[in-house]
């Protein structure tokens, strides 16, 4: 049995959905059949008995407004209805309406066989041209229902195989329409737990570094060892140490924030065109040190519906890294536009020249912590979170986003929808 369950536990969900839905499917099948073999005669003896004993309860409060005549037209037609015999006698007991030996020689195998293979009633009834009431007989034959079942019986394995057939290729669509989202939600899971527990060491990671720095230098000051005798010097560098690390600290809060509240977007119309304007005003002191040109080519009254301050933090790291990342006297140029082909999109192009990006870093370069050269500080380098963090952001809103080489220039490109 122990095997049975590993070897369940080892299946797939697509085939754990499609034996479930399988066996539900005949099961049901197979309980529909033997309801209707089992109690489909009894519920249906019940329903044509009290059907019977309404019409004749009906029949004998509304009989005395009758004449005889008219009597044998409703007797005539409710025999007809519902499958009777009926025989209607006078006081004298000679037969005004059916006949005994028509009753006798139909129903002899009845009576005969089992009084529970019919259903007999007597009752007096009154019409309006008699004086003394009549006596009706009414015989209902109840084996046509067990003639049904007889041949229920007999197409129970043609049945169960058109259920089974049915089963399968429902079990079949089922588990392909079902399994498709649902595994692909449980692999975006499994995915952003990895990514999750990925983060958490690197956090671990990047902290312990400033934190063994600080508590280095601190040490060495307290006992007044060697260099670190020169306070000043040392308490400065313990200062700039905590700042990068309340940077990094402040970063992190930002991307969990990010992952936490993904689903919490204020979306609203926002002009892109005079969003990248300001954003590259912002910029313009570490332009001027760098004495980068830059080229805007920002079409008018772009609009996409987006959250606008998770945007802003986005294109504004985007245009700081092009900055950033570009030698002195390059080139940052800037494109946003719309394709005549895409009337529904909006494009943003930012491109810094005079570098390029090493082809197996560029599809690292989103993850966090990813810096592409390793010596660098986060003082020169960054902490390896402003792409990992705008990747966030632009993946929550639904955007497609990418960066590649041109011949001498680095382009990130982002693809409103």
């Amino acid at each position: 049995m122990r095997r049975v369950f590993d070897k369940w536990e080892n299946l797939s969900i697509r085939y754990k959905l499609f034996s479930i839905t399988t066996t539900l499917l005949v099961a049901l099948a197979i309980i529909i059949y033997l309801i209707l073999y089992f109690l489909l005669p009894t519920y249906y003896h019940k329903y044509k008995i009290e059907l019977l004993d309404k019409s004749l309860t009906t029949l004998a409060e509304t009989s005395v407004r009758y004449t005889t005549e008219y009597l044998e037209e409703k007797l005539y037609y409710m025999a007809k209805e519902q499958n009777l015999s009926i025989v209607l006698r006078n006081q004298n007991g000679r037969v005004i309406y059916g006949k005994n030996e028509v009753i006798v020689l139909r129903y002899n195998k009845y009576i005969t066989n089992s009084v529970t293979d019919e259903y007999r009633v007597r009752i007096p009834i009154q019409t309006s041209d008699s004086v003394l009431p009549y006596t009706l007989d009414v015989i209902m034959p109840l084996q046509p229902i067990d003639e049904a079942n007889d041949v229920i019986r007999q197409l129970m394995p043609y049945i169960i195989i058109i259920a089974v057939l049915i089963a399968i290729v429902g079990a079949y669509i089922y588990s392909n329409v079902i399994t498709k989202p649902l595994i692909h939600i449980i692999e975006s899971e499994r995915e952003a737990e990895h990514r999750r527990k990925d983060f958490v060491a690197t956090i671990s990671h990047e902290l312990k570094t400033p934190i063994t720095i600080i508590s280095g230098q601190l040490e060495g000051m307290i006992y007044n060892v060697g260099k670190y005798k020169d306070r000043d010097t040392y308490l400065k560098k313990s200062y700039d140490s905590t700042q990068e690390l309340r940077d990094l600290v402040n970063e992190m809060i930002e991307i969990s924030k990010s992952e936490i509240l993904e689903t919490d977007l204020s979306l609203k119309n926002v002009n892109l065109s005079e969003l990248l304007n300001k954003l590259v005003k912002r910029q313009t002191f570490l332009i001027e040190e760098k004495n980068i040109k830059t080229i805007l080519k920002i079409e008018e009254n772009m609009y996409v519906k987006c959250d606008e301050e998770r945007i802003t933090k986005a294109i504004n790291n985007i245009i700081n890294n092009g900055i950033k990342y570009s030698p002195q006297g390059a080139d940052l140029i800037i494109r946003l536009y719309n394709k005549k082909s895409s009337k529904n999109k909006v494009y943003l192009e930012v491109e810094n020249t005079g570098i390029t990006i090493d082809k197996k870093y560029l599809s690292e370069i989103f993850n966090p912590f990813f810096r592409i050269e390793k010596s660098r500080s986060r003082k020169t380098g960054g902490s390896g979170l402003g792409l990992y963090l705008v990747s966030q952001i632009l993946k929550t809103h639904g955007f497609d986003h990418s960066i590649k080489n041109k011949e001498n220039s680095v382009i990130f490109t982002i693809e409103f929808k």
